[in-house]
This record gives structure tokens, sequence and C-alpha cells, in this order.
């Protein structure tokens, strides 16, 4: 399978706090690169000036993010694994919302279909293939993250396991250090995949969109 390539200095790179990227207001594209930020590039997607840029993650997400990486040094490794993916469920949910806010959702639409979609099994293997055209396993694999669903899919088992009683298996008695550490890289990695998942499924059809429509106008 043919690997997705993103621009230099589209990622940011690991360094143990949240990461920062700016976005363009206009299609969505995002990048780590400072230039961009600091306005001294146009948009390498739909070619918009440097104004109304914004950062992500957002205030409330970096918050999150902050809380997590302290418990992890303070060794909670149960609320580590559990906050993790409360983390990944909220930014997979900004994922699929943006994608159908780029393909013309209102906000009361947007609502409908991730309210009538709340499990996040559902989310991954039913709304994001149907919006995208992909399986999540292959849009991951694509883009260099080959083994990140499975690996999500196992901490969520185990998160699960460990919350709820089950009358096929005994519960799950710990979330171990083992399983913290896990957490916390698929923290890292669940940012640069979300980075080249927006990119590739909001900002290129949104530039697309622009570019069409100055051609029509034209």
């Amino acid at each position: 399978m043919k690997k997705s390539i993103p621009r230099k200095g589209t990622l940011h790179h690991t360094s143990g706090t949240a990461p920062t990227y700016y976005e363009c207001p206009v299609c969505g594209y995002l990048t780590a690169d400072p230039k961009f930020g600091a306005g001294e590039k146009e948009c390498p997607e739909c070619g918009a000036s440097a104004d109304g840029r914004r950062t992500f993650p957002t205030d409330r997400l970096r918050r999150l993010d902050h809380r997590i990486r302290r418990y992890h040094n303070e060794d909670e490794s149960e609320i580590v694994v559990i906050l993790v993916e409360t983390f990944l469920e909220s930014i997979l949910e900004d994922l699929i919302d943006r994608i159908l806010t780029a393909r013309g959702a209102d906000v009361t639409v947007r609502e409908v279909v991730l309210d009538g979609q709340r499990a996040i099994g559902g989310r991954i293997g039913r709304l994001f293939p149907h919006l995208t055209g992909e399986r999540f396993e292959e849009a991951a694999d694509e883009m260099g993250f080959h083994e990140f669903p499975r690996r999500w899919r196992d901490m969520r088992q185990a998160r699960n396991a460990f919350i709820h009683d089950s009358p096929f298996r005994g519960p799950r008695e710990t979330l171990d250090k083992k399983m913290a550490d896990e957490a916390m890289d698929l923290l890292d990695s669940a940012y640069k995949l979300f980075v080249l998942m927006n990119n590739r499924f909001v900002a290129d059809g949104r530039a697309k969109q622009l570019r069409a429509g100055s051609h029509n106008e034209a």
C-alpha cells in the first residue's frame, strides 16, 4: 500500500508536552511549521494568507494533556489509561466533526450524526469509512501508523475490562505502568495521526472545492 508523505515541517517532534499546530482558518490545514504559525507563509494547501490562524490542540485538550502527563509522572497508571482513552475518543469526534463540516453539514446535522453513533467502535468501523471511503485501519497504515488502530483497540479493551464487570470474563484488577506507558505513546502518536488525517480528509477536500469555485467564477 502506498504511504502518504506529509510536507516537510508538518509534524511536531515528540517532546513530552502537548504539541502546537497552526491551523488555516480557510481550509483547516494543520502544520507545526513555525513560519506558517508566524504568518510568514501562505497556506500550502489553499493559498490563503496568514489572517486568523488558530492553534491546535484547543485549550481544553491542552489542559487534559497536561493533567495526563502529570498523573503519569506520579505513577497513577490507572488514571492515565482511562484519561488517554477519553482523550483519543475526543479527538476522533473532533476529526469526524471536521470531516462533516468540510462536506457542508451544519451544526444540527453534525450533532444528529454524532449522537446517532456514540459508540467508539461504530464511529471507527462504520461512520469513518462511510464519510471518507476508507477504513480507519487503511488510512492509518497509509500514513505510517499501521499498529495504531490495534494498539488503541487493545487499550480500549483493557480500560473497559477494568471499569466494567463482564459476565463472560473476570474483571481486570489493575492497569499497570506498562499499560500507562503504552497509553502515553498512543497519546503522542494520536496528535500526528489526527493532523495527517485532517489534512487529507478535511483540508485537501476544502482546498479542491475552493479551487473549483474560483475556476467556475473565472
